[in-house]
């Protein structure tokens, strides 16, 4: 039987990140406190142009502290693309904001500039702009948009750590940005993220809401490091059919923590989302931060065999960047009106393909709690039903490229 494809599940763990989590694990003084988190912002620092980076327990915990230090009036309109995760509205709404959602560019999933201009009113102070997969948004248009309409530009960097666009790197552009060290996206450190700003008053503030909400507790940080360690079984055990009950029952006895926690399904805010990132975390941060050029060349590597392999393939779309960009392909995503059964159809060739973003917020049934109104992004809601992603992770080899695209091949 062929060897299984995941997309997703720890997907940037290598050996060596393994053997840090194990180590960390068993230096139970060393999982909270340390120097980690300011050696990780000074990194993060020098990358970004000297900006100041304030290191949370997430990307959305991130958000919420750039929002907060804004001191924006109550209702103030945050305007963001549709085909997003439910927690960038959730940080909105924790804030006492309203989300104002503008529809998507079906070539790039990255926002469109011509909705942004209707959805667009006064009321609006604010506009976050996603680099949806990695792939950087049409930044000409869209903050010409902003300056006209005087709004405050805030870049979600989750997926396009390393992306440049006119080779500038994405997170640059905007009063702020964030960044996020999930267990799925461009470094991991199974939590994390980091707020950047040139703003040094905005830097400040959002120190004080860190230091407002304090350390996360150690039962929480030790989750996190088995959490590669533990999905290492889950793989490894898939085959002999344990893995599936392995990952369920993880969740059910909260060896594992969900990527998207309970409480966020219904607008809930979970405080472990805001506070300081622990050392260890850190660490696993550190460490995988040294390898980023390596990972993202290898994404983009594993990107152009794709389109190599599947370039005319009828039924199929693949994905378009704006140009004179460098995007990082955190997945490669194509669109088909048989998404449904084309990943059935993978999965019993042992393919498991990736479902980010099935429904227009997800996960499934977060549309309401987000504000979301049927029928505003019609595109956005159109292309989450065609959504289908490939892994391009560093333990993605070109002979696992061949392997999906004929299955690919076969299930269109």
């Amino acid at each position: 039987m062929a060897r299984l494809i995941f997309t997703g599940l720890s997907p940037n763990a290598e050996r060596d990140d393994l053997s840090l989590a194990t180590s960390l694990l068993l230096r139970p003084w060393e999982w909270v406190h340390g120097p980690a988190v300011e050696k990780l912002e000074r990194i993060i620092s020098t990358r970004f142009d000297r900006a100041e980076a304030v290191a949370f327990t997430s990307g959305r915990g991130s958000l919420a502290a750039i929002l907060e230090a804004l001191h924006l009036p109550a209702g103030t309109g945050v305007l963001l693309q549709a085909y997003s995760c439910v927690v960038v509205p959730n940080a909105i709404h924790w804030t006492g904001n309203t989300p104002v959602y503008v529809d998507i560019e079906e070539e790039t999933l990255n926002m469109d500039p011509d909705d942004l201009e209707l959805k667009w009113t006064p009321a609006c102070r604010v506009l976050i702009i996603q680099h949806t997969m990695g792939r950087p948004a049409n930044m000409d248009r869209l903050m010409e948009i902003a300056k006209r309409r005087e709004l405050i530009v805030i870049e979600d960097c989750a997926h396009a750590l390393g992306a440049t666009y006119h080779g500038k790197e994405v997170g640059t552009f905007g009063r702020a940005a964030f960044l996020s060290f999930g267990r799925d996206k461009i470094i991991s450190s199974v939590f994390g993220g980091c707020a950047i700003t040139h703003d040094a008053k905005i830097a400040e503030e959002m120190r004080a809401i860190r230091t407002r909400e304090g350390a996360p507790k150690r039962w929480w940080t030790a989750q996190q490091l088995f959490h590669p360690l533990f999905l290492m079984m889950v793989k490894a055990t898939y085959r002999i059919g344990l893995g599936r009950l392995l990952f369920v029952l993880g969740k059910k006895l909260r060896i594992i923590s969900y990527s998207v926690h309970p409480a966020e399904r219904t607008g809930s805010r979970p405080r472990a989302m805001s506070r300081i990132l622990p050392n260890s975390l850190a660490l696993l941060a550190i460490h995988q931060f040294e390898k980023l050029d390596r990972l993202n060349a290898h994404r983009r590597q594993i990107a152009s065999l794709y389109t190599k392999e599947l370039t005319g393939i009828t039924g199929v779309t693949l994905p378009i960047s704006e140009p004179n960009t460098a995007p990082v392909f955190l997945r490669y995503t194509l669109c088909t009106e048989h998404a449904v059964e084309m990943m059935q159809c993978a999965r019993k060739a042992n393919v498991r393909l990736g479902d980010w973003y099935r429904t227009v917020i997800a996960p499934a049934g977060t549309a309401k709690i987000a504000s979301y109104t049927l029928g505003s992004c019609p595109t956005a809601e159109r292309v989450a039903l065609q959504t289908v992603n490939l892994p391009t992770e560093i333990n993605v080899t070109p002979a696992d490229v061949t392997r999906i695209s004929k299955v690919i091949q076969t299930c269109v």
